[in-house]
Formats: C-alpha cells, structure tokens, sequence
C-alpha cells in the first residue's frame, strides 16, 4: 500500500464511523466539499487505506462466540505461517505482533465451526506452529467484528 493518511484523510476516517453519514455531512464537519470529501474517500478505499464494511457484535448472534489466538511459530515459517492463518475459514483477522506471540489473530466459532474443530482441523495446516493460545472474548460493549461464518 503506497498511500499514507494525512490529517484530511483521518479526518474523514473519524466521521465515517457511522458508515451511513452522507458524505456532505462528512464535509462541513471537516472543512472540504462534499466532492473532496467523495474523491479522498475513493482514493482511499482503492489504494488499500481504507474499506467500509458492516460490524456486528458476536454477542448479537446466537451460537458463535469469537476469541483472540496467539500463535508461537518458527522464525523462518512466520511468513508462510501468517498467509495460513490468514486464509482460515473462520479468521476475521491476524498479523504478526511483537510481544510473547508471534502472530495474533481474531476468530469467530459457532456450532458448525467450533473451536475444537478449529482445533483439529485447521492448526495441522500451519508451517512452523510451535504454540497455541486462545483467548475466547467474554465481554465489551464496544466489541464488534466482521462476520464471517
């Protein structure tokens, strides 16, 4: 991704939170016209910088819940490690961090793709897997993600 956000661009970011403000809305709040506002936002969305999706909270959907999963993997298998798990069934999201983990992701379950199942049938596929450790999400009245079950 080569485009880097400037103070106009976070701007808009901000007010786009509520992902139905108008974008006219969006340009008196932030000083631009509702055409600049309309043509950052593009520019935005196709360069990678930005993607406008619909959030739900897991708690609003019967039978899934959704945890954080730290991933201890070997150093020369990160790369190919982080591709795997970004291309799991379940993964709403993951990347490598520093800290005790190697990679971080964010997964959804429900009855159909349990966490077991996850368990037995997805970790086998992932290079260099040292560890695993799952942090299922018990609270947060701010806690929304993709869905993608």
């Amino acid at each position: 991704m080569d485009h880097k956000l400037d103070e106009h661009d976070l701007a808009i970011v901000r007010n786009l939170w509520d992902g139905r403000m108008p974008y006219a809305d969006i340009a008196e709040k932030v000083g631009l016209t509702t055409n600049t506002v309309r043509n950052r936002v593009n520019r935005m969305a196709e360069s990678g910088a930005l993607q406008i999706i619909g959030l739900v909270n897991p708690a609003a959907v019967d039978g899934t819940s959704s945890a954080f999963i730290g991933f201890n993997v070997l150093p020369s298998k990160a790369d190919t490690a982080l591709r795997q798990i970004q291309g799991m069934k379940n993964m709403v999201g993951a990347a490598t961090v520093s800290g005790r983990f190697d990679i971080m992701g964010i997964f959804m379950f429900n009855e159909e793709f349990s966490h077991e199942r996850f368990l037995k049938e997805e970790l086998k596929n992932v290079d260099g897997l040292q560890s695993v450790e799952t942090f299922f999400v018990i609270g947060g009245s701010t806690f929304q993600l993709r869905y993608v079950l």
